[in-house]
């Protein structure tokens, strides 16, 4: 079962970010970022169904390749893969479920799987792993990285020098938020309530929890109805004794785009004190699919920071990075 095709973004100047978009290979999924990094994940073979075991293939800008298994039941201690009838790789895996290769073992495992034919995780029960698309999503990684036909392409390897440079991700300048509890008149919440639409009856409890940004500036995640795995927040700014809207560089949208005036949806949230705002929107509730977004506030609006999708419902064993920023705390003004 597909999310969405293509995502719909907030409205935002040229300079706004552009995460990547996926690419679907059959049973594989690859997705490459602002920084020249790609990952590729295989699937489950059926729409809507899980893998028990699955992968997930990286290579950064840098050439370094990656190569990530996980095992989604939590029971075992290893894990191996077995192309075309031959053990390949093997590794331990950690509490929760989660090994790793690198470097040479990484880069063989990536050959096998593109040119074989049938694979099996064993943990050290024997769980299929679909091989249709993975040459292709290989491929299209190579294309992607600029690495096709060169002695550094993991599948459309020519005898050429690879010569690209890594791109440079953005800087963002992220206020620190400054100590101390943060307060809002009650007033003023219940009239955003009514404003933006935030006096629903679905049985879920209301909250408008309040975090200071800088000393002017606060946060307040008013909660705006919740489903049986998505609880939903519109994030305001209290400033001046205003609750207006927090604006965004740029944010997936839950649902319809928001009518103008009316604030973004953000889902599951969560807020840390190094002043980071994440929201994680489930496809389902298995939680195998999905947007995960996380922003940092730079004194007038929230910048994004991080991102990873997955557009597809069947057992991928992560979400992919779509969107990657470096960060320089400043303090608040």
């Amino acid at each position: 079962m597909a999310l969405i095709a293509a995502p719909a973004v907030a409205a935002a100047p040229d300079s706004s970010p552009r995460p990547g978009g996926l690419k679907l290979f059959r049973d594989w999924i690859v997705a490459c970022d602002n920084g020249r990094a790609c990952e590729s994940a295989s699937l489950a073979t059926q729409d809507s169904a899980l893998q028990d075991v699955g992968l997930i293939v990286a290579r950064d800008g840098a050439g370094r390749v990656t190569v990530r298994v996980r095992d989604m039941t939590g029971r075992a201690k290893t894990a191996s893969v077995r192309v075309d009838g031959r053990t390949v790789a093997s590794t331990t895996l950690d509490r929760d479920g989660e090994g790793m290769w690198q470097g040479a073992p990484a880069t063989a495992l990536v050959a096998a799987i593109g040119r074989g034919r049938r694979a099996a995780i064993l943990t050290p029960t024997s769980h299929g792993v679909s091989l249709n698309g993975a040459a292709a999503a290989l491929r299209y990684m190579d294309d992607r990285q600029k690495r096709a036909g060169t002695t550094t392409a993991l599948i459309a390897r020519g005898s050429a020098r690879h010569r690209g440079t890594v791109p440079a991700l953005p800087l963002v300048h992220v206020v620190t938020p400054p100590r101390g509890a943060a307060s809002v008149p009650a007033t003023a919440i219940a009239e955003a309530r009514r404003r933006y639409g935030c006096v629903v009856d679905d049985g879920s409890p209301f909250s408008a929890d309040a975090h200071r940004l800088d000393r002017r500036s606060t946060l307040v995640l008013m909660s705006c109805g919740a489903g049986a795995y998505n609880y939903l927040v519109k994030p305001l700014i209290w400033r001046d004794g205003r609750l207006t809207p927090a604006s965004f560089d740029f944010a997936y949208h839950f649902g319809e785009t928001p009518d103008p005036g009316q604030p973004e949806i953000l889902v599951n949230v969560t807020w840390s004190p190094a002043g980071r705002l994440s929201s994680w929107g489930k496809g389902r509730g298995l939680g195998d699919c999905g947007d995960a977004q996380t922003f940092g506030w730079d004194g007038s609006r929230f910048r994004l920071l991080e991102a990873a999708r997955m557009t597809e419902c069947r057992g991928a064993i992560d979400t992919l990075t779509v969107w990657r920023t470096r960060v320089e705390p400043v303090a608040p003004r």
